[in-house]
């Protein structure tokens, strides 16, 4: 079984109706805060919920009455022997769309049931109340009502003697419980773990098959596995151990009152230090929610929906990396669904799907990427040097020219535009002689790359601009390239980005962190020895280069990547002024494009 698709509308943060698809294996939900991402998980209970959607378009004045009903769908896919496996012994119906007195419609139904056929499953809450519809490529469809007492045609199955599942026969049924017991039925293969739900410490003994929903019988089913599954108690401590390796073993003790308890040891039972157990209790949610994860997909003899939201707030970047690379080695058969706020989880897991969250005016917005679509966007941003985790949750991408940019301009950017500075990303642009014709891609098709990733639904965020060094450019050239890529490309007013740092005492401060015995005015000298009446053009980093190596005596060398940020932290702290020239062009440029490309989001 797994969750095909959940749809939502006008309940909580969603408005107008939003689907969010899934596949089997791990799907992503991202979103930032209050962008509904709970929400999404807790339709996962198929219970009836009515919460309308609050904004100006339910609640257009002040004292209004919420419009509408809240609508909510989940669809779950399972097979037809699947289905009769969750029933056990126990007779159930399946809806059919063929009249129960046609001639032969017993043994079709067991045909095509036996055949293993894909049925699908909407659970359906509209306005309070609950409904299921069947759809399938075979004769069983159809619905019911929950509670319903109208009758509606069905094929009765039972698990007969020899151990098959067997057609008694068609019939109209009328029964009004048959809802609720699919929907259980469902609900004992949907796990939902998060910080908000903490698995049971300590529990008595309990009837029950298959860990209960809320990991509250945790205790006594470790210790049934630890007496019943000795290898598979070890395979699970080793898993943990792995994922934390400050715990070396689970274990589940009676407690003398007819209970259990589960203990953390730091060292295997080998040692025999059972007096260094620490209780679950007294430890995190981490843990427990660990535990609980690992002995579903360990014991589970059957597919499952294992739902873990924002694994990130209980769990270290380390830990969850681990987690996730061993649900996806041992656990291919469940279907997982993670809710985030970054995109961590990507570099650790080959997704099925991302669903990314967003509230707009008010409203969530769904938008979707396939595994395909994720493999092809990869790809071109490999080519570009990056990474999709380079990218989630920033507003906007400013392109720099190399590595140095990459580390100055942050800087930069909270001195000069600190009102888009926390928002922007700032990364590299590798091989940069291809933005002119002559030396590789047109600029055309560079820009054509940049913004079909950024609409790339969500994934990339939209790119200010690519800001490049002038180099020896001529005005008009520069103004030429700009035209052509629609300000995508823009330049510096100066030869590259030292021209605008070189300042005397800037300079001195810079050497002296390299423990270079120098005055101030030994810098100044040789400073005025260069001719900088033509600021714009001269080589900035050859002038910086020879006054490192002359003042130093040749023993340090000018490094961009190291000095060139200290100068810059130097100048913003104690000599803002001297960047004015280039505050006043990034403002310029950077704070007209990023209000264009909030217009185009």
């Amino acid at each position: 079984m797994h969750v095909r698709h959940i749809t939502i509308s006008n309940y909580k943060s969603f408005g107008g109706a939003q689907v969010l698809n899934f596949d089997k294996g791990f799907n992503l939900i991202l979103g930032g805060n209050n962008a509904g991402k709970s929400t999404v998980l807790e339709t996962l209970d198929l219970l009836a919920r009515n919460e309308p959607h609050r904004s100006r378009v339910t609640v257009p004045r002040y004292g209004d009455p919420i419009r509408g009903f809240s609508k909510i769908a989940v669809g779950l896919t399972m097979s037809t022997l699947e289905l009769g496996r969750m029933h056990g012994r126990e007779q159930f119906y399946v809806p059919i769309n063929v009249p129960v007195t046609d001639p032969g419609v017993s043994g079709l139904a067991f045909r095509q049931f036996d055949s293993d056929v894909l049925l699908n499953f909407d659970f359906v809450v509209d306005g309070g109340s609950r409904r299921v519809e069947l759809t399938s490529k075979s004769i069983f469809n159809g619905g019911f009502l929950d509670g319903e007492s109208e009758p509606r045609p069905s094929a009765e199955f039972i698990f007969n003697a020899e151990g098959e599942f067997e057609v008694r026969r068609a019939l109209a049924v009328a029964d009004g419980s048959r809802l609720q017991n699919l929907a259980n039925r469902c609900l004992a293969r949907i796990y939902r773990f998060g910080a908000q739900r903490r698995p049971g410490s300590e529990c008595g003994m309990v009837d029950a098959a298959v860990l209960d929903r809320e990991a509250a019988t945790l205790p006594y089913f470790i210790n049934r596995l630890q007496t019943s599954n000795a290898h598979g108690h070890r395979q699970l401590c080793s898993w943990v151990n792995r994922i934390l390796p400050t715990v070396a073993w689970v274990q589940s003790t009676p407690t003398g009152r007819n209970s259990f308890a589960l203990q953390c040891l730091p060292e295997a039972p080998e040692a025999q230090r059972e007096d260094l157990a620490t209780p679950l209790a007294s430890m995190g949610t981490g843990i427990g929610n660990i535990v609980a994860i690992l002995y579903v997909m360990l014991t589970a003899r059957e597919p499952q929906v294992i739902a873990i939201d924002e694994p990130n707030a209980f769990l270290h970047p380390r830990a969850l990396r681990e987690l996730l690379a061993i649900l996806e080695s041992e656990g291919k058969q469940h279907q997982f669904i993670l809710t985030a706020h970054s995109a961590d989880v990507l570099t650790a897991v080959d997704t099925s799907s991302i669903n990314f969250l967003e509230l707009a005016s008010s409203a969530t917005v769904v938008k979707r990427v396939s595994r395909e679509q994720l493999h092809s966007i990869r790809g071109e941003l490999a080519e570009l040097g990056i990474s999709v985790t380079d990218l989630h949750g920033k507003d906007r991408v400013l392109w720099v020219e190399g590595q140095t940019e990459e580390l100055v301009f942050p800087l930069l950017l909270r001195y000069a535009c600190p009102e888009i500075a926390a928002g922007t990303a700032v990364l590299r642009v590798e091989r940069t002689g291809t933005f002119e014709r002559k030396r590789g891609v047109a600029v055309e098709e560079i820009v054509s790359i940049y913004d079909r990733l950024s609409k790339s639904a969500g994934l990339v965020p939209p790119m200010i601009c690519m800001l490049l060094d002038a180099e020896t450019k001529k005005p008009n050239e520069m103004a030429q390239i700009e035209r052509d890529s629609q300000n995508r490309l823009r330049f510096l007013d100066r030869r590259m980005l030292e021209n605008y740092l070189l300042n005397p005492r800037a300079i001195h401060a810079a050497l002296l962190e390299l423990n270079c015995a120098c005055e101030l005015a030994q810098v100044e000298n040789e400073l005025s020895t260069i001719n900088l009446t033509d600021i714009s053009n001269v080589d900035g980093a050859r002038v910086l280069q020879t006054l490192f190596s002359s003042i130093s005596e040749a023993t340090q060398e000018f490094r961009k990547t190291r000095d060139v940020p200290n100068i810059v932290s130097w100048l913003i702290a104690n000599e803002r002024d001297f960047l004015e020239p280039l505050r006043s062009l990034l403002r310029r440029i950077l704070m007209n494009e990023a209000a264009f490309t909030e217009l185009e989001r």
